[in-house]
């Protein structure tokens, strides 16, 4: 099995060919795309080519669009099956963490690997972004990871399909790869690498408020559908119990109109995999009907000890929209396959 490590470099330090040669010197295939980093840097790659395919792009395209132009390469390249680990050229990662990556992925190659950074090493600001990130990102997706993050990414041959159909050309499209393949359930799996901030990370060509907003309106995006159906429940509850409804009968019809907002809302999730529609309605209705029942109850019971309805919907939905959040998904798909 070919194991291939794929950079996107733009502007990078002469380290880079270094990198190159260790992987190589590793038994490692290196693919290196150049981003239209211009004539000035055509010695870096020129060394760098020693020890590794390299693709030039005319235009600086962003992350995204490297990586997936390189795994197309790749895919063209190289016959079935093999094993591709995608790296950063800005020295953060090191051979050793590569390596136990590229292990990982061969062992477990219908997953997504990451080389997770978990120690409280790292600099503040980033330790506590990806704190933020890590939070947002198990609202969005249903799952709790160490590092969402990291470049430092192993999959294998038969998830190439899947890489090239995430939309995003640049930093944002690591992010929907992740959205996208945790919240249809696929396995993810996180080897712990080290935190390494050479000079205070100064090669990173990261936008930090172009780049936050569009890695961060991607987890909106993923949630918005969810959380809508979740504000319509608690806004119909209370309409329906002012015109009169009692309260039991307010909260279920609430629900009724919004659960199939939100199974919409999983479908579209799922919307890259295939899936059976009418297994997973029947899975996804019939664990509704449970959370329907204990929310009923939960409602009723806070308005018999007098709290106001709206304040009782509130503190149930509330209650009970991440367990079932979490719930839907290993519940409704865990048996489904990818393609």
């Amino acid at each position: 099995m070919e194991k291939i490590v794929l950079i996107p470099a733009y502007k990078p330090e002469e380290k880079l060919t270094d990198l190159a040669r260790k992987l190589s010197e590793n038994g490692l295939r290196v693919v290196i795309v150049d981003d239209g980093s211009g004539e000035s840097f055509q010695s870096v790659f020129d060394e760098s080519g020693k020890y590794a395919d390299v693709l030039r792009c005319e235009k600086n395209g962003g992350k995204g669009r490297a990586l997936k132009r390189g795994i197309e390469y790749i895919s063209r390249r190289w016959e079935p099956p093999y094993i591709i680990v995608t790296a950063d050229a800005d020295g953060q990662h090191k051979v050793p963490d590569i390596l136990s990556v590229t292990d990982a992925a061969e062992k477990n190659p219908d997953s997504l690997v990451l080389g997770a950074r978990i120690s409280r090493d790292m600099p503040t600001r980033n330790w506590f972004g990806n704190l933020y990130t890590r939070i947002a990102f198990l609202f969005a997706a249903g799952k709790l990871l160490g590092d969402t993050q990291t470049g430092l990414r192993g999959f294998g041959d038969r998830m190439v399909p899947f890489m090239l159909g995430v939309k995003g050309s640049r930093y944002e499209y690591e992010m929907n790869v992740l959205l996208l393949w945790a919240r249809c359930n696929s396995p993810i799996e996180e080897v712990t690498i080290n935190t390494v901030y050479e000079d205070g990370n100064s090669t990173s060509h990261f936008k930090v408020i172009r780049d936050s907003i569009n890695i961060y309106w991607q987890l909106v995006k993923f949630s918005a559908l969810s959380f809508f159906s979740f504000a319509l429940d608690v806004a119909l509850f209370i309409a329906l119990h002012c015109l009169g409804l009692p309260v039991v009968w307010a909260n279920i019809a609430a629900r009724l109109v919004a659960a199939p907002l939100n199974f919409t809302a999983l479908k579209l999730s799922d919307r890259r995999h295939k899936t059976d529609t009418r297994l997973s309605a029947q899975r996804y209705f019939a664990l509704a009907a449970a959370v329907l029942a204990l929310n009923t109850l939960i409602v009723w019971g806070l308005c018999s000890l007098g709290t106001g309805a709206a304040g009782a919907k509130v503190l149930t939905d509330v209650f009970l929209f991440f367990m079932s959040f979490v719930t839907e998904r290993k519940f409704v798909y865990k048996f489904l396959k990818r393609k």
